[in-house]
C-alpha cells in the first residue's frame, strides 16, 4: 500500500508500541499514569503492570519509562526484555544485562568507552553470545516442552551471583551517569498459561527474586491479565516486595476517538485529507475487538490492502467493512481444519463469551472428558484463549473466532 497516495506519510494506525520518537501519539490511561509516575520517584520499584493482549500495556510501560528517563530519573534502554517460555535464570540476567550494554554503547558512548564496569559488562556480554553460539540450538530447548525440565537443559556459562554483580555495577554506573534511580528494566510477555506454564514461571520468579532487590535496579513486569494473582498465589517471596499493580483496560470509546484523530492528524501530508474509513467503521471494530487496540489496527491495515483502497475503492461502507472482515476472520479460522464438533464448541464459546470446562459439558450435553480434550486441541492452536481465575480455567474465543462465528 502506498500511503501517500492516501495522504498520508505512513500507514497511521503501526501495530508497533509507543517508542521514544512517538511519545506524543500515546493517549488515555492519565489516572494510571498519574498513580505509576508517583511511584517512580521512589527507587527500586517493583511495579506489575497487566491487562488483555491487544490494550497496550506495552505501550503504557513505553511511556512510563520513556518518559522518566527525560527526567533523568531512570536509564531505561528502549528494547524490552521478552522472556522466552524456556528461560532459565542465568538466560534472564544475561538478557538484561546485553539490553543495558547495548542502549548504553548507543546513547552514551563517549561517557562510558573507557569505564572498567561498562567494558566488563560489555565483554561478558560478548562471551556469553559466543557461548550461546557455539552451545547450538539445544541452548534453547527448541522442540522439547517447557517448565521446569526445559530450564534444565539451559547451559549456564556463569553464575548467576556473578551476573548479578556485573548489574549492580551497571545500576551503580547509571547514577553516575546522572540517573537519579539508576536502571528501569521491562520485562514483557509474562503470560501465565500463554507463554509460560505456571511451574516455569513459579521457578524464574523465585529464582530472580534476589536479583529485584538490587539496588538501583527497577522493574517493570508486563504480562496477561492475571500475572498479579498468579504471583499471590504461587511466588510468596516475590509477592511480599512487588510496589504495586496496575490494570490496563480497554481506552473508552471517547478516548478511543481521541487517539485515532491524533494518529491521523499526525501523519496527514495534507490537513484537508480524509482517511477512507467511516467513524462507523472504527466503532465496529472497537465493539468487535472489545477495545483492543494492537487487533483493531491489524484489521484496519489487513481492510485497507485487501480491498486495494485507493486504487478501485475509495472510500468503504460499513456494510464492505463488515464483510471484508468477517471473511478474513473466515480464511485465517480454515487452517485449522475444525471438526464439526471442535467448531460447535468454539461456537457455544462465542455465543456465551466465556466459560470453564463444567458449565461448557452442561451447555453441551458433551461428556466433560471430551470438552476437556477439544478445549485443550483448541488452545494449541490458538483459537481458544485461557485464563485462569482463582482455582478455575476460563475458556474463550479468540478474536478470529469471535468474528468469523458470530450470529
Amino acid at each position: 500500500m502506498d500511503w501517500e497516495l492516501l495522504g498520508y506519510k505512513t500507514y497511521p494506525f503501526s501495530v508497533n508500541p509507543i517508542s521514544l520518537n512517538t511519545l506524543e501519539l500515546f493517549t488515555g490511561h492519565s489516572e494510571e499514569i498519574k498513580i505509576c509516575q508517583n511511584i517512580l520517584k521512589d527507587k527500586n520499584v517493583r511495579l506489575i503492570i497487566e491487562g488483555t493482549r491487544g490494550v497496550g500495556t506495552t505501550s503504557f510501560a513505553n511511556y512510563l519509562k520513556f518518559f522518566s528517563q527525560k527526567r533523568y530519573l531512570y536509564f531505561a534502554p528502549r528494547d524490552e526484555v521478552s522472556v522466552e517460555k524456556n528461560w532459565n535464570l542465568e538466560s534472564l540476567l544475561t538478557a538484561v544485562i546485553s539490553t543495558i550494554v547495548r542502549e548504553l554503547e548507543t546513547t552514551h558512548a563517549k561517557e562510558v568507552k573507557k569505564n572498567s564496569v561498562f567494558i566488563e559488562a560489555k565483554a561478558l556480554s560478548y562471551r556469553l553470545s559466543e557461548a550461546y553460539n557455539n552451545f547450538g540450538v539445544t541452548a534453547f530447548s527448541f522442540g522439547g516442552s517447557y517448565g521446569k525440565s526445559s530450564t534444565a537443559t539451559q547451559p549456564t556459562f556463569i553464575p548467576s551471583t556473578t551476573l548479578g554483580h556485573h548489574l549492580q555495577d551497571l545500576g551503580k554506573l547509571a547514577v553516575r551517569l546522572g540517573y537519579k534511580n539508576g536502571i528501569l528494566i521491562q520485562l514483557n510477555n509474562l503470560d501465565v498459561n500463554v507463554i509460560h506454564t505456571e511451574e516455569h514461571l513459579e521457578y524464574l520468579f523465585n529464582a530472580v527474586r534476589d536479583n529485584f532487590q538490587i539496588d538501583n535496579i527497577s522493574w517493570f513486569l508486563v504480562g496477561d491479565v492475571g500475572l498479579r494473582s498468579f504471583i499471590s498465589r504461587r511466588v510468596d517471596r516475590l509477592d511480599d516486595i512487588i510496589s504495586d499493580e496496575i490494570l490496563i483496560k480497554p481506552l473508552s470509546k471517547t478516548v478511543y476517538h481521541e487517539l485515532i484523530n491524533k494518529r491521523l492528524n499526525h501523519y496527514k501530508i495534507d490537513k484537508y485529507v480524509k482517511f477512507p474509513l467511516e467513524k462507523e467503521i472504527f466503532d465496529y471494530l472497537y465493539d468487535v475487538t472489545g477495545g483492543r487496540l494492537r487487533y483493531i489496527f491489524g484489521l484496519i491495515y489487513a481492510l485497507t490492502n485487501r480491498l486495494s483502497i485507493g486504487k478501485i475503492v475509495q472510500t468503504v461502507s460499513t456494510d464492505l467493512a463488515k464483510a471484508t472482515i468477517g471473511a478474513l476472520a473466515k480464511e485465517r479460522m480454515q487452517k485449522f481444519d475444525l471438526s464439526k464438533g471442535e467448531e460447535e464448541l468454539i461456537k457455544t464459546l462465542v455465543k456465551y463469551e466465556e466459560s470453564n470446562v463444567a458449565n461448557l459439558a452442561k451447555i453441551t450435553g458433551k461428556n466433560r472428558t471430551f470438552i476437556s480434550r477439544t478445549i485443550n486441541k483448541l488452545l494449541k492452536n490458538g483459537s481458544v484463549m485461557v485464563r485462569q481465575e482463582s482455582n478455575q480455567r476460563i475458556y474463550s474465543p479468540s478474536l478470529d473466532a469471535k468474528i468469523a462465528f458470530f450470529e
